[in-house]
């Protein structure tokens, strides 16, 4: 009878240990898992009206130049850096959830590793979503607050991830591309 119960019950812990970590990083086939690069970074949804700034010069010699530039788009995401800095950052994405993204030193962007966990869920409208919580420096458990990513064009070379922001009182959309590496 011992012999049974433990038999029994080494079933049991093998069935929970399983359960347990079988969370699903696959998307059409398309396992998630591994190591990427944000190989570009747009954002769609903004008045170019106010994204735009003229300035007009003249010099001494009264020969003037009007000058078109883009203005930075100063908007912080994930409440780190701007969307540009998010352009080479290297994510590591393993199986258990608990993975990272560096920020590139490029300029004025935070360099630096930071320590997330991630996982793709499924919304009520069946659409996948990638959850980020950032936990530098707290227990993954104590997190509440976290960032739902619509998940589009999954291939085994990588996927696009899209976010809305608030740009001037306009809601634009973020797409960050990640490459695998």
């Amino acid at each position: 009878m011992k012999k049974h119960f433990g038999i029994l019950l080494a079933v049991f812990a093998l069935l929970f240990i399983t359960s347990c970590s079988t969370t699903s990083h696959t998307i059409d086939k398309v396992n998630m898992n591994g190591s990427y690069t944000v190989s570009d970074v747009r954002v769609e949804g903004v008045n170019t009206a106010s994204s735009t700034h003229k300035e007009t010069f003249n010099d001494a010699g009264n020969t003037s130049a009007t000058i078109l530039t883009k203005v930075k788009l100063e908007t912080t995401v994930f409440d780190d850096v701007t969307p540009n800095c998010f352009i080479g950052s290297q994510w590591v994405l393993p199986h258990n959830g608990y993975g990272t993204y560096t920020i590139q030193d490029n300029g004025d962007c935070y360099a630096g590793k930071r320590n997330i966990i991630w996982s793709v869920r499924t919304d009520q409208g069946g659409q996948k979503k990638f959850q980020l919580k950032i936990i530098d420096g707290q227990k993954a458990k104590t997190v509440t607050q976290g960032y739902l990513l619509d998940i589009t064009d999954v291939t085994a070379q990588g996927f696009t991830l899209v976010s809305p922001v608030e740009v001037d009182g306009q809601t634009a959309y973020v797409y960050y591309e990640f490459t695998r590496n």
